[in-house]
């Protein structure tokens, strides 16, 4: 997976959380849909390895990702069940090795500037900000970043991003991609809503791509 060019073309990540197959597919075709071709899985759900791995087998287009990942074994799993990239919110220095070592492209959370230090010592070329908006929004990312201008990374916030500050979060230095539950809902998931799941799905491409 080529992460860089993904992110660009969709500026955000959707975040999921599902609690059976057959909602979470039809949540992967309602994005395809609206030409979002990136979601990921957070693995808070003891069916969401099956997700993955049912969603990659009928939507391969989909570049998909594992969230919430904290253990080797998760990673492992969720790659060997279709997953192309995992994302964790901490930054666990064994679990990037580990994902080093399987080829398989990690993006790891940090939250100060220490962490981001520490990452960018590792290599990493994209990191997750997290919780974002707990942190200060945009602001806090144009402050923790400023020490580390010249070097060459992307960040992709997560936590508190909404319909209302994206475009903010965006339009900030070194932001590649925003991650984002908001816009597949769990509750609407949950309630079979996806006549409001699409609509809401609609209106953020038309956002992010207008």
């Amino acid at each position: 997976m080529n992460p860089d060019g993904v992110l660009k073309n969709n500026k955000i990540i959707p975040i999921a959380v599902f609690t059976n197959v057959s909602n979470a597919l039809k949540t992967a075709e309602l994005l395809l849909n609206n030409s979002v071709d990136i979601l990921e899985v957070t693995l808070r759900t003891g069916i969401a390895f099956d997700c993955i791995y049912e969603i990659s087998k009928k939507f391969p287009e989909l570049v998909l990702g594992a969230g919430s990942v904290l253990e080797k074994d998760a990673l492992k799993k969720a790659s060997d069940s279709g997953a192309k990239f995992g994302v964790a919110p901490g930054l666990d220095l064994s679990l990037l090795k580990f994902a080093y070592s399987k080829k398989i492209t990690f993006i790891p959370g940090v939250s100060t500037p220490t962490e981001l230090n520490t990452a960018l010592n590792e290599s990493l070329h994209l990191v997750k900000l997290f919780p974002a908006s707990n942190l200060g929004g945009p602001a806090y990312i144009k402050a923790v970043t400023a020490p580390f201008r010249m070097k060459d990374f992307y960040l992709i916030p997560t936590g508190g991003i909404t319909e209302a500050n994206i475009l903010e979060y965006l339009n900030t230095d070194k932001v590649i991609a925003c991650g984002a539950s908001y816009v597949i809902d769990s509750k609407l998931i949950d309630n079979g809503d996806f006549d409001e799941l699409n609509r809401r799905i609609s209106k953020t491409a038309e956002l992010l791509f207008p």
